[in-house]
């Protein structure tokens, strides 16, 4: 929800001490709104359409009947076949004479420079009901001036503006108002430009409020619609058609408008039928059902000339196979019959080899969606022989075979034996296979990588449903790692990852796949570790060739040591038996001498424990086999490196009593959630207490803050809950300096603290409903409150940047309560057409009950009372608020929220510091950055930046470029808000005298000069040397 406030009302400024004075007008808008609500709104309105009243001097020639002949009615009234009935009893205006009513040439050209200015420079926000009214009744009577002979353009341009007022409305009764007007101009024009541009004028309409349109109008434009479909013009029933698209119902889609937009398929312009076949789509899409019988015209449009026709007919050819998937059907070579599904799946794979490369692509994406298809029609896909006229052509050792089983001698007279029996014209008939032989395999071959990319992917939907499939596909995605570009590699890759439970590997295909290992990409590198930790292999040998291969990689890229770890840990768990039986090769355990120590800090080592220890967790007797030297090894890897070591039952483990004290305590304790509940509940009994209040919400946000730390489900519930008891324990302690004259003003540190806790609620968190965030805001304006308090009492720094702070916060919280009260009131009528919207939590309904609490609400009543608000005249109003402010109370546990951290990888933090960077002073080092983010929104990558802080305190903020940040793979596929970061950081600096520490932190830019801090800084030694002279 945080994100989607942020994206309709976007982010404010915020102005401190030291921000632009460009960004104190907000005092200047409070003192003017304040002088009187009622005219602060007036002028807002006239401000976004005084544009419109250059128009004035066009309508005062408007005749006195004219205004009488507006449509006031309900849509019922204008189904009449003239448009003489419109509302109740209107008539059509009187006939107007030229001298009075009409445009001259030279007025008809000025109206329309100024309609195209006006155009470009309206904008439609926040229109009021009585306002629209006014503007489109001025709008729709300089319409009736115009010749019905005169230039087209002048009207056009009045319809664009009458449906921009359309698409902005907010209320049913202004939409319906608007589509009046529209049905009651366009029934009488007779311009076929003017006509065309109604019907997208309505088209866009329905897009942007179809909520919002009754059943009734619905069906009245649908109708209008329908009767333009008789128009000569093209461009009128291409946009007629996309009329009915939007706007038929289901029930009339199906009795009358299918058969009518079938009727269009066989017209002669090619923008008809590509329309017609789009409206037939659009229809299916909200849910009419489409007839079986559409199929064969369907089909016979994927051979039209023109791409847009075919592009069309494949999309609706798609659609009716999975809509009657048993529905039968003749076929068209041989005499039998077969379900709809399967020859629709023919005609896609045939529309592979389509000379259009949009198609080929768009035919491999629609094959994945087609899994109702039969066995023998999904494994002819990758059945590719050698055709000939149709018929299969033998190859020289079949007929070579064939003669020596036959028993007679070699002659010329058999040299053309496999040639065809009867004479058939070699034009008619493809050369290559029909219907779905081998097309997956023409999709994996094509020469551009879009087809190739699309036919993976498809390949890779088929096998998940299809076991048998995914196994016989195996190695035409195996030989997929070969592919010259990067992408379709690594979509290869995914694709063998995903289908990865349904497979087994054999030796032959590991050896392609392990020579991908080597590649100079990355990205290729990490993928191929994810995929081999989700596959299993068959053999001890197939096993060690992995082990070995994954050892050598990772001498030669050490950078891959993350990926390699979490691959030995995958590998391990899946192959026990297998681990068992090579462990003693791994370990280099002898049979009878006793071999050294190994370096645990190894990298190689480590993969082979890490290995060993998840194969021991599935079969325990694995530790029989290890050395003692292995016992104390595990001890150290199971403290440093817990996600990647199990618990095992090692004696002399230091770990494992301690793991064990803290699951029995877990386990007495109960869940965390019930013990998140009963820390709520003691700080609910603390806010009752008068004395050492402060000193037992200490302590409940140190528990708060354990709990984070032990379960990490609950860490971003708890955290957020942590950080809110924080920000109150410091308007605690702040609130005591303001209710006495003679207390000591805390520092501009603590003051900057709570600013920053307040900041961290509401930028690095995510998942809040509507209760959470609104007391999120109240807290700030409650610490904005105190600030303002506090400096103004201590008359030594200027209170104008709070003052600015306060109001601009009270402004926020004020539109964020006015938006959501008015989005519950604009929620859809029951009669409306369902909407694809998303799924709502089940919680929400019961956050939508949270309400300000007092203080807001007289807080926002004094500052909405303040006609000159500068900060003496806000600080004597607000003083006895802020002295009397009661604690505001904790927002209840919420189990969806999410925090965004980071996690640096590079530099690592135990190597960076024992490697020093060496440069000469001035010049740059490129230093490696790796990190991963956690719970990162879309919103927040572009805030993202990357501060270096160098010892002498001067400090550098890197923006990385939005294609560094890629999506986190796993085995179920991309991560949603888990990103990886890889960029390089380039370092420099004037000459020291020996090496220093060099922080470099990833943060979060909510504002201007104030960044949040993800994660710990990671520090690298940096030694600028001074330049070499005399060589």
């Amino acid at each position: 929800m945080a994100l989607a406030i942020k994206k309709r009302f976007g982010t404010y400024s915020e102005t401190v001490e030291g921000a632009p004075v460009v960004k104190k007008l907000r005092l200047q808008t409070l003192a003017a709104d304040a002088t009187g609500k009622s005219a602060g709104k007036a002028g807002n309105v006239e401000r976004k359409l005084t544009a419109l009243t250059q128009l004035d001097a066009y309508v005062s020639n408007l005749p006195a009947g004219v205004t009488s002949s507006l449509p006031t009615g309900p849509p019922s009234a204008l189904t009449g076949p003239a448009p003489s009935a419109v509302g109740g009893g209107v008539v059509n205006p009187p006939p107007t004479t030229a001298g009075t009513s009409q445009l001259s040439a030279g007025n008809s050209r000025e109206l329309l420079e100024l309609l195209v200015k006006i155009t470009d420079e309206i904008s439609y926000e926040d229109v009021e009901l009585a306002e629209l009214k006014e503007v489109a009744s001025k709008i729709f009577q300089l319409y009736q001036l115009q010749e019905r002979d005169s230039d087209t353009s002048i009207r056009v341009k009045l319809l664009e503006l009458l449906s921009g007022l359309g698409c902005e409305c907010a209320t049913e009764q202004a939409v319906t108002l608007v589509i009046d007007y529209f049905i009651f101009l366009l029934r009488k024009e007779t311009s076929q430009k003017v006509l065309a541009q109604g019907m997208m004028c309505l088209f866009r309409i329905g897009q942007r409020r179809k909520h919002l349109v009754p059943i009734a109008y619905n069906t009245q434009v649908a109708h209008l619609a329908k009767e333009q479909l008789r128009s000569g013009s093209t461009h009128t029933q291409k946009n007629a058609m996309l009329v009915i698209g939007g706007f038929a119902t289901k029930m009339e889609g199906e009795r009358h408008y299918v058969w009518k937009l079938a009727f269009y398929i066989d017209s002669q312009d090619s923008g008809v039928r590509a329309q017609a076949l789009h409206a037939l789509l659009t229809l299916g899409e909200r849910g009419s059902q489409l007839p079986a019988v559409l199929y064969k015209r369907a089909v016979e449009a994927m051979k039209d000339d023109y791409e847009c026709v075919r592009k069309e007919a494949l999309r609706l050819v798609f659609m009716l196979g999975n809509r009657h998937p048993d529905y039968v059907i003749p076929s068209d070579r041989q005499q039998e019959e077969l379900r709809m599904i399967d020859a629709a799946f023919s005609k896609v794979c045939e529309a592979l080899c389509d000379l259009s490369l949009q198609i080929r692509v768009l035919a491999a994406e629609l094959l994945g969606g087609m899994t109702a298809v039969s066995r023998e029609f999904l494994h002819q896909t990758l059945d590719k022989k050698l055709m000939s006229n149709l018929r299969r052509k033998r190859t020289a050792h079949e007929r070579g075979a064939r003669l020596v089983t036959s028993g007679e001698w070699s002659s010329g007279k058999r040299w053309a034996d496999d040639a065809p029996q009867e004479r058939l014209d070699a034009r008619s008939i493809s050369i290559i296979a029909s219907g779905a032989c081998g097309a997956l395999i023409h999709g994996l071959e094509d020469e551009f990588l879009e087809v190739r990319t699309a036919a993976v992917a498809s390949m890779c939907k088929l096998a998940l449903s299809r076991p048998d499939f995914a196994v016989t596909s195996l190695d035409f995605l195996v030989d997929m790692f070969n592919d010259e570009i990067e992408d379709v590699r690594l979509k290869a890759i995914y694709s063998l990852t995903a289908i990865a439970r349904h497979i087994v590997l054999r030796e032959d295909q590991l050896e392609i796949m392990l020579s991908s290992l080597e590649d100079y990409s990355v990205d290729v590198r990490e993928g191929l570790h994810l995929m081999l930790g989700a596959c299993r292999v068959s053999t001890q040998t197939c096993l060690l060739m992995v082990v070995q291969k994954l050892l050598d990689v990772l001498a030669k890229y050490p950078q891959d040591r993350h990926s390699t770890y979490a691959c030995m840990r995958k590998i391990g768990q899946k192959h026990p038996h297998l681990v068992m039986a090579v462990t003693v090769h791994l370990l280099y355990v002898h049979p009878f001498f006793e071999t050294p120590e190994r370096d645990v800090e190894d990298p190689a080592y480590l993969c082979v424990l890490i290995l060993v220890f998840n194969a021991a967790e599935h079969l325990v007797p694995i530790i029989s086999l290890l050395p003692t030297a292995t016992h104390r090894h595990y001890a150290y890897l199971r403290d440093s490196m817990p996600h990647l070591v199990p618990q095992l039952p090692i004696e002399g483990a230091s770990s494992s009593s301690a793991t064990h004290r803290i699951d029995s305590a877990m386990r007495q304790a109960g869940s965390s959630a019930d013990y998140l509940q009963m820390i709520l509940s003691h700080i609910e009994e603390i806010f009752t207490m008068a004395d050492e209040r402060v000193e037992l919400l200490q302590t409940a946000q140190s528990n708060l803050q354990r709990l984070g730390a032990i379960d990490a489900g609950m860490y971003g519930t708890s955290n957020f809950l942590e950080t809110f008891l924080a920000a109150q324990i410091q308007i605690e302690q702040m609130q005591r300096c303001a209710s006495t004259q003679r207390s000591r003003v805390p520092l501009k540190e603590s003051l900057a603290a709570l600013i920053r806790n307040c900041l961290k609620l509401q930028h690095t968190f995510s998942g809040l409903n509507y209760g959470d965030i609104l007391q999120v805001k109240q807290l700030r304006l409650r610490a904005c409150a105190l600030h303002l308090v506090l400096v103004v009492r201590d008359r030594s720094q200027s209170a104008l940047g709070p003052c600015q702070m306060l109001l601009q916060t009270a402004g926020d919280i004020s539109e964020f309560i006015k938006a959501n009260t008015k989005e519950e009131e604009e929620k859809p009528p029951v009669g409306a057409l369902p909407l694809l919207e998303p799924e709502k939590p089940k919680n929400e309904p019961a956050s939508r009950k949270a309400q300000p609490d007092s203080f807001t609400r007289q807080l926002l009543s004094k500052l909405d009372g303040i006609s000159d608000p500068k900060p003496g005249r806000v600080f004597r109003e607000i003083l006895p608020l802020v002295q009397q402010a009661p604690p505001l109370a904790l927002p209840p546990a919420n189990d969806k929220i999410r925090r965004c951290v980071a996690n640096i990888l590079e530099p690592c933090p135990l190597q960076s510091q024992d490697n020093v960077i060496k440069v000469t002073a001035g010049l740059i080092a490129a230093v490696p950055f790796v990190a991963e983010i956690d719970n990162l929104l879309e919103s927040q990558k572009a805030d993202m930046r990357i501060k270096i802080k160098y010892p002498d305190q001067h400090m550098h903020t890197v923006v990385p470029k939005q294609s560094d940040f890629k999506p986190i793979m796993t085995e179920q596929g991309e991560h949603e808000t888990n990103v990886r970061l890889r960029t390089t950081i380039l370092l420099s600096h004037s000459v020291w005298t020996e090496s220093s520490l060099v922080e470099i932190q990833l943060c979060l830019a909510v504002r201007p000069g104030s960044e949040l801090e993800l994660c710990k800084p990671a520090k690298v030694l940096f030694a600028p040397k001074p330049v070499r002279r005399g060589i």
